[in-house]
């Protein structure tokens, strides 16, 4: 089996078909179900639970099958972390699952939608904080460590209130589109940087992939924030792709100007405010189209300036 064939299974197809199936569950929890933001939603615990479950599931198998660990369950007990990002491959599909299980205990939405955000935010600070906490390797660097966890915080939180804005603007059938461009262009950074990292963003492109395919076909009601459904994967894929983005600067940075980097950082938050103040002018269509021509102009630019096809890797 060649290398890239490989990739392509381990990185990209297994998570992606994961995603495919717990998104399906999460788009379905209460498809033909009359709700409202004041009431409890019954009967989709299962659903959200076990949907949550298989993304997460998918992202930790793509890990111990690269490792050679997936089909040996006695030796899962020695799976170790070289650098501290490598526990994001832990963190994220509990997160995932954290995130669903909140959401059923807090069965009335807007109960959720209140204390979504500090949950988000939460995470978000624990995964950067977590990723960026090599001060004994990254010596020489221990400087701009404390820049990028603030840099990467506010990301987050500036992108999920993007996310939510498109959402709830009849925007739920792409807005996971623009997670995947965001993880595809991290991917792009990082696969020139340290090849670990850069696989490991590629199985955040194949959950997102499978994400955004149900999104498209079925569609995620959003009346409230965090109130879209496959909002419980989407956006620690989002917290991911800023970790990712954040821990690939300190290995060998590929030497792209402030301004790209920023883009690619703040990608979901830029395509939320232009799609808020110029895009809901016109149709969906033309909303979505916005949208992709911003993500690929963005990744246009790091392929441009990074040339990573003359890249050692």
């Amino acid at each position: 089996m060649s290398f890239i064939v490989q990739i392509g299974l381990e990185r990209i197809l297994l998570p992606g078909l994961c995603s495919l199936v717990g998104c399906f569950l999460l788009a379905t929890a209460d498809q033909g179900e009359e709700w409202y933001d004041d009431e409890p939603v019954r009967g989709v615990g299962t659903r959200l639970f076990f949907g949550a479950f298989l993304c997460g599931l998918g992202l930790l198998c793509s890990d111990l099958w690269q490792r050679g660990l997936l089909h040996k369950p006695a030796e899962w007990s020695t799976w170790k972390a070289a650098y501290q990002w490598q526990w994001m491959i832990w963190i994220i599909p509990a997160s995932m699952l954290g995130m669903s299980i909140v959401r059923i205990l807090f069965a009335i939405p807007i109960h959720y939608a209140a204390i979504a955000s500090g949950i988000t935010a939460s995470v978000a600070s624990g995964v950067l904080l977590i990723c960026l906490n090599e001060t004994l390797i990254w010596q020489d660097q221990s400087a701009i460590v404390l820049p990028w966890f603030a840099a990467g915080t506010v990301a987050i939180l500036w992108n999920t209130m993007g996310l939510n804005s498109i959402a709830k603007a009849a925007g739920s059938r792409w807005v996971t589109l623009v997670v995947l461009a965001q993880l595809g262009c991290v991917a792009a950074i990082a696969l020139q940087t340290y090849a670990s990292l850069g696989e490991w963003t590629l199985a955040g492109v194949g959950a997102a992939l499978g994400a955004s395919m149900v999104g498209l076909l079925r569609g995620s009601s959003a009346k409230l924030d965090f109130g879209w459904q496959l909002s419980i994967v989407v956006l620690p894929l989002g917290i991911m792709a800023a970790g990712c983005l954040a821990v690939s600067h300190f290995f060998e940075p590929v030497p792209l100007p402030l301004w790209v980097t920023g883009c690619v950082l703040f990608l979901p938050a830029i395509v939320g405010a232009t799609d808020f103040v110029i895009g809901r002018l016109w149709g969906p269509w033309v909303r979505a189209i916005l949208a992709a021509l911003i993500c690929a102009l963005v990744l246009f630019a790091i392929l441009t300036i990074s040339k990573p096809w003359q890249s050692e890797w």
